[in-house]
């Protein structure tokens, strides 16, 4: 089985509703989505964060063998594609290894330690011409009575808007609710402190982002100010490489790479190697369309167990995107939340049936 073709396909999900992180307004979602194709016929499919280069399919990808996945990988991301760019097609590879064996992507990985993943609710943006704290409690209550026993809410708007608003979630939810917290890197550290100290008293259960993911230094700043404040981040960081510094530094308790963009399955697990080594957990973010949530689910199906255990464990989390994204709702296979967890797909490859009606429907 050689691999004959690769399609970027650039998509975009126009949103009826825009909400708001600390950065900026979604008025749209998007993604680039991969498509493998092979002399045998089988398809493999993938999601990256951008699109490798014609000259470097032709070079590194066009009649190779998919099993070949790590070696056309490293090419990709060191011969002049980034791995952001690259990790499409490493997804789609191990799609097509895993429809060519009939088996899953987690059973290539090693095999799965759960057959399900607690979900939390990620959402809880910035309504556009809604009352903030009004609006996020409705939300949140809605969240709480679906079954999620954990959510993630944004924040970074300034620390007495933060605690308006966090103050008001915590209240919706109740205290048996998990709650996290995302800035999305809008601060500085010193107002990071600030924000991170009045949001002490409402039980957090990480701190996300307050600051830029590269800024090691002013994370330890953050940690010395708040000991006792989980502290997360790293989702746009690419390649193991970039991982290194924050996890041997222990600047953050939980990193968060995303398989679409720190490099796919290949250097997810070279991230969760480093991890476990240096006692760092990983918790996987999750951002995009059906195939990406489908890798992210294999990937935390062959995540080392639980830890402390077996008495009380700190869960591997699944990001569960609950804003309006028709990319994750519409263009494929869905995955369904139920009492708050995940089930870990076990069809052949990733498992995930493309609607090509909606593929076409929404490339730009």
């Amino acid at each position: 089985m050689k691999i004959s073709e690769v399609i970027h396909y650039s998509l975009s999900y126009p949103v009826k509703k825009p909400y708001a992180n600390s950065r900026t307004y979604n008025r749209s979602r998007r993604i680039t989505m991969v498509e493998v194709k092979t002399d045998s016929g089988l398809v493999g499919w993938g999601e990256s964060s951008g699109t490798v280069s014609d000259a470097d399919i032709e070079q590194f990808v066009i009649g190779k063998s998919p099993f070949d996945y790590e070696t056309i990988y490293d090419n990709l991301g060191r011969g002049g594609a980034n791995c952001r760019a690259a990790c499409g097609v490493e997804i789609a590879l191990w799609d097509l290894i895993g429809k060519a064996l009939d088996q899953p992507v987690w059973q290539l990985l090693g095999g799965k330690h759960r057959d399900r993943v607690l979900a939390y609710a990620s959402g809880l943006f910035k309504p556009e011409g809604e009352d903030h704290a009004k609006g996020l409690s409705e939300e949140a209550t809605r969240y709480r009575d679906m079954g999620f026993q954990a959510v993630k809410m944004k924040m970074g708007f300034g620390p007495d808007i933060d605690e308006e608003i966090v103050s008001a979630v915590r209240a919706s939810i109740g205290d048996d609710v998990e709650l996290a917290v995302d800035a999305n890197c809008a601060y500085d550290p010193a107002r990071a402190i600030e924000s991170g100290r009045r949001m002490m008293a409402y039980d957090l259960l990480w701190y996300e982002e307050p600051i830029v993911p590269t800024d090691v230094d002013g994370y330890a700043m953050i940690k010395q100010a708040l000991p006792t404040c989980r502290l997360a981040g790293a989702e746009g960081l690419a390649s193991s490489r970039a991982f290194r510094e924050v996890i041997q530094s222990r600047a953050m308790d939980v990193i968060q790479p995303d398989i679409s963009i720190a490099g796919g399955f290949t250097e997810m697990k070279r991230v969760a190697a480093m991890a476990q080594a240096d006692h760092v957990r990983v918790i996987p973010h999750m951002w995009g369309g059906c195939v990406r949530l489908a890798a992210t689910l294999h990937y935390q199906a062959t995540m080392q167990p639980d830890y402390p255990a077996p008495l009380n464990p700190f869960p591997c989390y699944c990001e569960y995107d609950m804003t309006e994204n028709g990319l994750r709702t519409e263009l494929g296979t869905r995955y369904p939340m139920e009492d708050g967890w995940v089930a870990i797909p076990d069809g052949p490859g990733l498992g995930v049936e493309i609607n090509r009606e909606k593929l076409e429907e929404y490339t730009r």
